[in-house]
């Protein structure tokens, strides 16, 4: 006894909806990869005996231009009265904070001193200075 096969109806997909997805995450991955690539202009002071530091984690990257400007990560310039709240924040949240401050080689040390005092108020005092190896 044969039975019967039902019919076959020739489908097709219809791509639209995934070729859409495709170009906004193209999209969202080359407007991620331009802010990652983008960095504060800061000339990094030489030193003879600077060392790269081996533990990465757990760093607030603070950049201090020359004319004074301070900003954290991409983010800012901000005021050292919101330097100091993002500090204090993040020294709560995060085991084994560390502040990793790149200073312009000429910015005046005053403006370092006061980004200092402003990790030191906020219970910072592990500061790590950027220089380069001569």
């Amino acid at each position: 006894m044969k039975t019967k096969s039902p019919e076959l109806k020739d489908e097709k997909f219809d791509l639209t909806p995934m070729i859409d997805v495709v170009f906004l995450l193209i999209i969202f991955f080359m407007v991620v990869a331009a802010e990652i690539t983008e960095k504060i202009e800061v000339e990094i002071p030489e030193a003879d005996k600077s060392k790269v530091p081996e533990e990465t984690k757990g760093r607030m990257q603070v950049s201090l231009q020359e004319n004074g400007d301070v900003f954290v990560g991409l983010a800012g310039p901000l005021t050292l009265e919101e330097l100091g709240q993002r500090i204090r924040h993040d020294n709560d949240t995060i085991p084994g904070f560390r502040v990793y401050l790149r200073a312009d080689s000429r910015v005046p040390h005053k403006n370092v001193q006061e980004v200092m005092q402003a990790c030191a108020e906020n219970g910072v005092f592990d500061i790590i200075f950027a220089t380069f190896q001569q």
